[in-house]
């Protein structure tokens, strides 16, 4: 028998909570869950005392994130009030509050499926006799496990690698962060991904005996196909179940599909900050486009979007008297409590869907199930562009630093400040420091503005003009290594050492990397132009 089933959970287990809803909805049960039947614009408090009062069945996972948030705490507090049904989802053996020990459960610590079964069977039958939930013990799925031993014989194969410094700060730590589920999915992929050019760089810089030779072959050999698997492994259905909300790829299932290409007009205003002015702009194109009237004023207007930002955390708008729809479009803090109350619409990865928006805008009841948008809560999150852009700048700057660390192995080996005339490799060396400052100082600006959307590079043109000053002291580098092997043929009489060879890679980033970057950013310009500011 189907049965309306609401989900108490925290975000932290939202790659569980998607998996398990698919499966739920397959079976025919009808599932509350909040970022897919919330209604923006209304308070999402009374919603959630609603979605408790339909219910038959309440699902709580149990986890440490979810017995310590206060929100979950208040609503199976409500739902023991109310006397309803309440199946225990181990996600973590924690221990219970009292009240909650007595409820039934279903151990899905280790298979998925097998508790799913579990689940199914349980929801079936009437209230099964009380019996103690785990609150001991240890289980982890076999897919983690995995996870965890290829990540160890990833990380000690990268050890060759050490120079870039990026990819041993993420991978070397990556065991223990998978066991915690504590990875950052995205930075994990980059590494994983740049992993093998890493590897062909280190040979090509590196002046290596036979014997080491042949040990950084067999790393780079036996290291690349498990780092692709690896990333096999990550992308698999058990580890998106498994980790937290970083470390889940980003999820856009669009189950409703509007199509309703005359909606009732109902008139609309946007409050927004001039910064977003491009934003407000798209949104009141669209809303136009389907017959929505535009209202002179705020107070005259039946529905109100609210465009939150750094810019803009507050309205003039009454959520008593009007229809607030609050769109946030930055990871911003300290919003207004009114909005606070009132269930957002999160486009903080990209403005789009507009038109589910403008055909769903006179009955909203299936708005966030148009949009698809997997909750983020409070964490960073970024368009798409504009996060491809934030590694790359933090890849060149890392690239950087590390040929420098690598130029001055090679100027020691040679022994060159010791050498007739050193002073001029001095010299040289403090020009090739400058420029790694600058470099660093133009790239800190940059990623800083790509994140905050403040600072003198806040507009297109000025941060392009910031990106090609960079290039420029990428090649800079290049030149200055292959003044030193100059300086050192000149006083050796040896053959050209590899010092500027080393020195290549930085501009060879930039060049490979920005047109990469070009391409990506025509393709989502529009996220690209909506997202910085309009006034600087």
């Amino acid at each position: 028998m189907n049965k309306n089933i609401f989900i108490s959970y925290s975000r932290r287990e939202i790659g569980f909570v998607d998996s398990l809803v698919d499966k739920l909805e397959d079976d025919g049960h009808q599932v509350w869950l909040d970022y897919r039947s919330l209604i923006p614009g209304t308070p999402w408090r009374d919603q959630i005392h609603k979605g408790i009062d339909e219910a038959d069945v309440i699902l709580l996972v149990v986890s440490k994130a979810s017995l310590s948030s206060q929100n979950v705490e208040v609503e199976w507090k409500g739902v023991i009030q109310q006397k309803k049904r309440i199946i225990l989802l181990v996600f973590e053996a924690v221990d219970l509050p009292d009240e909650l020990e007595k409820y039934e459960w279903v151990d899905f610590r280790g298979n998925f499926n097998t508790g799913l079964r579990e689940l199914s069977s349980q929801i079936d039958k009437p209230i099964a006799e009380e019996h103690p939930v785990p609150q001991t013990g240890f289980k982890i799925p076999g897919i983690v496990w995995l996870a965890i031993l290829l990540s160890v014989g990833v990380a000690f194969f990268s050890l060759p690698t050490l120079w870039t410094l990026l990819i041993p700060w993420v991978l070397i730590p990556l065991p223990y962060r998978i066991f915690k589920r504590d990875y950052h999915f995205s930075q994990v992929q980059a590494a994983l991904l740049f992993l093998p050019i890493a590897f062909i760089i280190s040979i090509l810089i590196a002046d290596f005996t036979a014997e080491e030779f042949n040990v950084i072959m067999t790393g780079t050999v036996l290291g690349i196909p498990l780092a692709l698997i690896l990333l096999f492994v990550l992308r698999s259905p058990g580890m998106q179940r498994w980790g937290k909300e970083q470390a889940t790829l980003p999820r856009f299932a669009n189950p409703y599909k509007p199509n309703n290409p005359h909606p009732t007009p109902t008139s609309f205003y946007i409050d927004h900050a001039p910064q977003d002015a491009k934003i407000a702009e798209m949104l009141t194109g669209m809303l136009d486009r389907y017959g929505h009237p535009n209202a002179e004023r705020l107070q005259d207007a039946k529905a109100v979007f609210v465009i939150l930002s750094r810019f803009k955390k507050d309205s003039d708008a009454d959520p008593e008297k009007q229809v607030v729809f609050p769109v946030i479009v930055q990871t911003t803090e300290d919003i207004s409590p009114e909005l606070s109350k009132v269930q957002w619409i999160d486009m903080r990865s990209g403005v789009r869907r507009l038109d589910a928006i403008a055909q769903l805008l006179p009955e909203p009841e299936k708005l966030l199930k148009a949009l698809g948008n997997r909750p983020r809560g409070s964490m960073l999150v970024l368009p798409a562009p504009v996060a491809a852009m934030q590694f790359f700048l933090t890849l060149l700057g890392v690239f950087a630093l590390g040929c420098f660390f690598k130029l001055l192995i090679e100027l020691f080996s040679f022994d060159v400040f010791s050498l007739p005339n050193g002073d001029s490799f001095i010299t040289l060396l403090v020009f090739f420091v400058i420029d790694l400052v600058l470099t660093g100082l133009l790239l800190v600006n940059m990623v800083r503005t790509l994140v905050q959307r403040v600072g003198r590079l806040a507009n297109f043109r000025a941060f392009t003009r910031a990106l090609g000053g960079v290039g420029f002291l990428a090649f800079l580098q290049t030149f200055l290594g292959f003044q030193f092997d100059s300086r050192i043929v000149d006083v050796l009489g040896m053959d050209a050492p590899t010092i500027g060879f080393i020195t290549i890679f930085p501009a060879l980033t930039f060049l490979v990397g920005g047109i990469i970057m070009a391409v990506f950013l025509v393709i989502r310009y529009r996220d690209v132009r909506f997202w910085f500011p309009s006034l600087k």
